[in-house]
């Protein structure tokens, strides 16, 4: 047998098999997109974890002493940047998904507040959107004070008498609940 003779009897089995009805079959089977009903999908966010974002991203941003949570803002959660992430932070989320954050914060005396700034937006703006998918279109942040060496230590040091008292009250209510 030569190679064309090969060749054409290749042809002809292959021709001799009809494929067209299986693969009509086979979307037979797998049916058609029309059948299926439509998915319906749609992913809401709070705006507590919006908040929660912007907050705990700005709390990483060095030259940022904390975030304030208002007039009533405790002064003993001085520094604790991780005891509530959304004070000092409120968002705004427009019905197309556009978020605005306005932040209140204290800075440390002697840091560049543009710089600082820029980082912040920078990275609550790529934060926010990769893990909401939403669109930061603004953010606003007032200062409230920046506070000297002298000032942050001084804080330090009333927090770390409250903490103090606070670890004594811990330990005398242990010793009153043990058995006699």
């Amino acid at each position: 047998m030569s190679h064309d003779d090969f060749t054409n009897d290749l042809t002809t089995h292959h021709n001799d098999h009809d494929t067209a009805p299986l693969t009509d079959d086979l979307h037979k089977d797998l049916g058609s997109d029309t059948d299926a009903p439509e998915l319906k999908k749609e992913l809401r966010f709070d705006d507590a974890v919006i908040q929660k974002i912007a907050g705990t991203t700005a709390a990483d941003i060095d030259g940022l002493l904390r975030l304030e949570g208002g007039m009533f803002h405790d002064m003993t959660d001085f520094l604790r940047k991780g005891d509530d992430p959304k004070a000092g932070v409120s968002v705004d989320v427009d019905d197309h998904q556009k978020v605005t954050v306005n932040l209140d914060a204290t800075m440390r005396y002697g840091e560049a507040a543009p710089k600082i700034f820029d980082q912040v937006t920078d990275a609550i703006v790529k934060n926010v959107k990769d893990m909401t998918g939403m669109d930061v279109t603004a953010v606003k942040m007032t200062v409230k004070d920046m506070l000297t060496d002298e000032e942050i230590q001084a804080e330090k040091a009333k927090q770390s008498k409250v903490d103090e008292k606070k670890s004594d009250s811990l330990k005398d209510d242990d010793r009153e609940m043990q058995p006699v």
